[in-house]
């Protein structure tokens, strides 16, 4: 299987399919996910192995706004893979659907506020994470403030319980602030 494949297939299987939620304008569920998984197949968004930054499994940097040169295929994005084992294990697939909840935004044109996009990829990943079930999440005193406040999120709003829950921006306040706390995000 092709790495491409393997990242297409992140955003196909279980438990993608448990994670549906709805905040602002924008909902995340597999049907939005599938707009991502299209898109990589299309070769709209490339998946490539490299520097994803320290301690990321993945990154995504997006293309919607860069130049193309003459002859060259005008594409969305780029997920960018640390490891090609990253979609083997747990955290890998967590920080690749993360890292596609930012390509999502371009696919489907929605216009928010960096920080905001981070708070939707956030619950999305730990989401990912606690549907597993994955426990063993370590990380630095901001990493884990980031997972902790996402984690309460999820438990206090039920969202792996009651799919298609509306969130309002105001309940993700805490987690807003301990991503903002963090010096990646600064």
């Amino acid at each position: 299987m092709t790495l491409r494949a393997e990242v297409v297939a992140v955003l196909r299987d279980s438990p993608v399919d448990r994670i549906k939620f709805n905040i602002g304008n924008i909902t995340i569920s597999k049907t939005e996910f599938e707009k991502v998984a299209k898109a990589i197949e299309k070769d709209d968004i490339a998946v490539v192995t490299g520097s994803s930054g320290p301690k990321l499994g993945a990154s995504y940097t997006s293309w919607k706004t860069r130049r193309i040169k003459d002859g060259e295929k005008k594409m969305i994005g780029k997920i960018t893979l640390g490891k090609g084992d990253v979609t083997k294990t747990p955290l890998g697939k967590a920080a690749i659907y993360h890292e596609s909840t930012h390509a999502l935004m371009d696919v489907s044109n929605h216009k928010i506020p960096m920080i905001d996009e981070e708070v939707i990829a956030y619950i999305a990943d730990v989401m990912y994470l606690s549907a597993l079930p994955y426990e063993n999440f370590t990380g630095t005193k901001q990493v884990m403030a980031i997972f902790n406040a996402a984690n309460a999120l999820i438990k206090s709003k039920k969202l792996l319980l009651k799919p298609s829950t509306v969130l309002k921006w105001s309940d993700c306040d805490e987690l807003r602030l301990a991503i903002k706390a963090h010096p990646a995000y600064r």
